[in-house]
Order: C-alpha cells, then structure tokens, then sequence
C-alpha cells in the first residue's frame, strides 16, 4: 500500500502535491519542537521564539487543512485511490497533533510549571525528549524511504518510551520536588509521551496495513521488556 502511494507522490498524480504538503508538516512540527527544546526545563524561552512557535503552527493547521480539501476534491474524480487517501488523512491528523504538543510544550509555565531541577527524574524525561527527536529525525525519512526495518525499530523503541513514561508519572507522584515542578514534570512527560504516540503512528504506515495503521499489535513490543 505504501509502495504504491510514494508512486503517487513521485507522479505528475495530484496526490504528489498532498505527499509534499505532509512532509511539509512534518518538517514543521519539526523546527518547531527544536525551538522549545533548549528551554524544556528552564522556561525561559523568548517571546520572539514563542510568537515562532505559534506561527509555524499556524501553518501546519493550514496545511492539515489543505490537504484535506485536496483529498476531498481528488475523491470525486479518484475513488479507485480511496485506500491511499485513508492512508494520508490519518497521516496528516497526526503530523497535526504533534504540532499542538509542541505549542504546549512551551505554554507550561503558564500553565502552572516551574523551573525543574536537576536530577535522576529530569534525566529520565531528557532521555525520553532525545527519544522522541529521535523520531522527529528519522520519520521522514523512513516514511519516504519504505524502510520497514527502520521504521520497526522506532515503533519499538516508541513503545519502550510509552512504558517508561508511565512509569516516570508514577515516580513524580512520590518525588519530594515542589507542586509547580512536579506540574511542569507532569505536563512536559504527558506531551512528550503523546508526541512519540502519534510520530510512532506516523511510522506505523510503513510496518503495517491500511486497515491496522496506528494499531501495533502486542507481539511486536515483545522484545522491549
């Protein structure tokens, strides 16, 4: 299935357009996480990089947005792609979401957060932030490359974070870190914990079939524990 859609975006298809777009989004979602990064802990990002922040999520809501009324539009005069489409709407809607994570990354001292200290906890979360740009890094290019090991890979090591994120979570409950640090801890892991979900879902298009795309069967994780 996925073969055949990178058909379609390397085509004079309309559907190249889309492909383009999409990776657009990520591209986006991507800058925009590595603006925040540096300032996970500290706050102290800028006015200036957080008015970037929103602008460059602006422009990945108009793409979302885009390529959904190009889809839309293909399917009067393409109903034989329908699958395809399927493929990149769910796609999209996850480029779209990492887009929002990023954003309220760099609302959580507003939402309460404060400065976090060093410390085995933090480590913990600057362990599972690398993971997840390791995704950031390595999604576009698997997805344009079909690399099904490489992107089964990932998924693996997603679903590991998954675990270790919840288990962070359980940790912060009983840290003796102060109520507005143990709030930006909380937030910072929440967020990043659903941005690997949705990048680890992106990557699932490439290990699995249209009908099981954001579905990763247990057996596939077996070897995390």
């Amino acid at each position: 299935m996925w073969n055949e859609l990178l058909n379609l975006f390397s085509s004079d298809d309309p559907m190249k357009q889309m492909g383009d777009d999409f990776m657009r989004m990520l591209a986006m979602t991507h800058e925009m996480a590595e603006l925040v990064r540096p300032h996970v802990f500290d706050h102290l990002l800028t006015l200036e990089k957080r008015k970037l922040i929103l602008e460059k999520d602006v422009e990945v809501n108009k793409l979302e947005r885009s390529i959904r009324r190009q889809i839309v539009s293909h399917l009067t005069l393409h109903r034989d792609q329908i699958p395809y489409c399927l493929v990149l709407l769910m796609m999209v809607n996850h480029a779209e979401r990492v887009g929002d994570y990023v954003k309220n990354v760099a609302e959580v001292e507003r939402l309460g957060g404060a400065a976090v200290p060093e410390g085995p906890l933090r480590d913990e979360l600057s362990d599972l932030i690398a993971i997840t740009h390791r995704l950031f890094d390595g999604a576009p290019k698997l997805v344009s490359d079909q690399d099904r090991d490489g992107a089964d890979e990932l998924v693996r090591i997603a679903r590991n974070a998954k675990q270790r994120s919840d288990k962070l979570l359980v940790e912060l409950s009983k840290s003796d870190l102060t109520p507005s640090q143990v709030t930006s801890m909380v937030l910072l892991t929440r967020f990043y914990r659903r941005m690997t979900s949705h990048l680890k879902n992106i990557l699932s298009s490439v290990v699995m079939p249209v009908h099981q795309v954001d579905y990763i069967p247990e057996e596939l994780a077996d070897d995390e524990q």
